[in-house]
């Protein structure tokens, strides 16, 4: 351990310029972890991040990574849709109408307006002549026997066109990768903007009273989040189903699954970010560790 407040100064220094998207970090201390984290990341390299006695940190620091690694998925993993079917429920954007797909040509769709319940009496309109370039860029795919609330679509849309400054010229609604946290399910309830990141929880059905997954943003289909307290839950349900993860943060928890997601790694290609709070956190030698002890927080919070 080093209580030298220069070192710890010249660290603040050399990660300062680490690109990143919040500038609201409570403390030094939360700021230059993500940057740490962020750093890494980029340069696709594993880390262990130890917090000797400061869950609240740790919480704050996963919450940045959260819209941080979100944002990587949505910016620079999303895919065009190309599984469109007959029958397959669509909401228009602009006039936040409902339409389903009734009959598909040769880059030609044809969709019916579905009415809703109190307008039974008005004839549903037609739209034909509908090529995939206006369908991807106009409508957005929802699950079916579910429904999606102007508000909601556009809060997910304004969000990320906010948080990178640019307007995306289509809905990215499917991503050919994802984000996973292993993590307790109080990280998924602390999450603040979760109502607009597509993100879904994938419950441990051994563990936990109900069996079916959350979705943040119920009627999407794919998300950039995935979250599930066990190992085992992401490698059935995530990699055995051939969904491709970047990342997975483990936090705070299954440290004994750590060497099997170190072997897999190498097999499936994902990073690994390990977040902890311990007095005894357990390392691994393939992992560099970065374990903070509370006096250098103190010293690097008051610089």
């Amino acid at each position: 351990m080093i209580l030298n407040e220069t070192y710890y100064q010249k660290l603040l220094e050399k990660f300062n310029d680490v690109q990143h998207l919040e500038t609201n970090f409570s403390n030094n201390i939360i700021a230059l972890t993500v940057k740490i984290i962020l750093k890494h990341f980029q340069e696709n390299k594993p880390l262990h991040i130890n917090f000797q006695n400061s869950k609240e940190s740790l919480l704050k620091v996963a919450g940045h990574l959260y819209i941080e690694l979100a944002n990587d998925i949505y910016k620079n993993h999303y895919d065009l849709p190309d599984n469109y079917c007959i029958g397959d429920k669509l909401k228009r954007i602009r006039d936040n109408q409902y339409y389903e797909i009734t009959n598909i040509g040769k880059d030609d769709y044809t969709l019916r307006q579905i009415l809703r319940k109190r307008k039974t009496e008005i004839s549903p309109a037609t739209l034909s002549g509908i090529n995939y370039d206006r369908l991807t860029k106009n409508f957005v795919k929802i699950d079916k026997g579910t429904g999606i609330s102007e508000r909601t679509i556009k809060n997910y849309f304004s969000f990320f066109e906010n948080l990178n400054n640019e307007k995306s010229d289509f809905p990215r609604l499917n991503f050919d990768r994802h984000t996973v946290f292993i993590s307790k399910k109080p990280l998924w309830d602390s999450l603040i903007e979760k109502n607009k990141i597509p993100s879904i929880y994938l419950p441990n059905s051994r563990e936990e009273n109900h069996l079916s997954e959350t979705k943040s943003i119920p009627a999407l289909s794919d998300c950039l989040v995935y979250f599930t307290p066990k190992y085992e839950v992401c490698y059935q349900q995530i990699i055995q189903q051939d969904k491709k993860i970047k990342s997975i943060i483990v936090f705070d928890t299954e440290a004994a699954q750590i060497e099997q997601m170190i072997l897999d790694k190498q097999r499936f290609g994902f990073n690994l970010i390990v977040l902890s709070n311990s007095l005894s956190p357990q390392k691994n030698t393939s992992i560099p560790s970065w374990n903070w002890f509370k006096e250098e927080i103190d010293i690097v919070n008051a610089i």
